[in-house]
């Protein structure tokens, strides 16, 4: 298992190939699970420690296109034998979800796969971890993804993820098993329709029923689960297309009720959305608009 020890030890190489081509960074800092530095004016390097003992390095926050491509290809020669072979496989398909963590409107997973050369090219053109992107340009790099790589959604309206998060309650199992089916399902889509070295998700759990569920998918395909996987490509293209998803359900959600419903798990805005959807249209309305599991939803019933 790496310790700081490891961890500044990659980072401290990685600066250094960064400093041999002229970009300059600052002393690491710790961050939960890892580190980070600061790369010139262009944003921040993350590593992070897996549980396999390997190091996650995320590239995902740098400006420039270009220098993350170059961050990505100097941390993986930089780890020399340590680094996933199976990471340099290609086409990749990367996995991402939204909406996990927001009050109203859906669960969305979206898979997407790449050649190399797509993922150069989407790299070049901004393509990047989708919580760094405003809403009008994730619209526009979804559309842009969807249009030119092989893409699977899956949308978890409310209504349905309501019903199917209570069902697996019953049998003791949580959110973290409904995303592993809607990634299985999206992932699944994809490996059905042409050939995939490997398989990139960003991690959301560290529990090996969820590595077993996302494994069942695609046997014979090397699966792996990362923490910061957005630093890639395949796995930032996913969190575009799946973001954009999410958007547009919370939108069509906003219309129906007549009510535009806010992003975020908690907030004095959400709060007083849910108490319009409650009073126009009655409590059993939030079951169609929100996920009711949250505490949210207990406290507009006690009002």
């Amino acid at each position: 298992m790496n310790g700081p020890a490891d961890l500044e030890a990659r980072a401290g190489e990685l600066r250094r190939r960064l400093a041999g081509h002229g970009l300059f960074s600052a002393e690491p800092r710790p961050i939960e699970r890892g580190l980070q530095f600061r790369v010139a004016d262009q944003g921040v390097v993350r590593l992070y420690a897996r549980k396999d003992g390997s190091v996650t390095v995320d590239a995902s926050q740098l400006r420039d296109p270009v220098i993350r491509l170059r961050v990505q290809n100097f941390a993986a020669d930089a780890a020399g034998e340590s680094t996933e072979p199976v990471l340099r496989l290609w086409p990749q398909i990367g996995a991402d979800e939204s909406g996990k963590g927001d009050y109203f409107g859906p669960l969305v997973a979206a898979a997407v796969r790449v050649d190399e050369f797509e993922a150069a090219g989407l790299a070049a053109r901004g393509v990047r971890d989708s919580k760094t992107v405003p809403d009008d340009e994730v619209v526009r790099l979804a559309a842009m993804i969807e249009e030119e790589c092989a893409t699977a959604v899956e949308v978890l309206m409310p209504a349905a993820y309501n019903e199917r998060y209570a069902a697996l309650a019953l049998r003791g199992r949580n959110l973290n098993d409904l995303l592993a089916e809607l990634h299985a399902a999206a992932i699944g889509r994809l490996v059905a329709d042409g050939p995939v070295g490997v398989v990139i998700v960003d991690q959301f759990s560290a529990t090996a029923r969820i590595d077993a569920a996302l494994a069942a998918c695609c046997p014979d395909i090397p699966v792996v689960t990362e923490c910061g996987a957005e630093g890639r490509v395949a796995v930032a293209a996913a969190s575009c297309v799946a973001r954009a998803g999410f958007l547009a359900g919370l939108a069509e959600l906003s219309n129906e009720v007549g009510i535009r419903l806010p992003k975020g798990g908690s907030s004095p805005a959400l709060v007083r959305a849910a108490q319009s959807v409650v009073d126009r249209h009655g409590a059993a309305a939030l079951e169609w608009v929100a996920k009711v599991h949250f505490r949210t939803t207990e406290r507009i019933r006690k009002g």
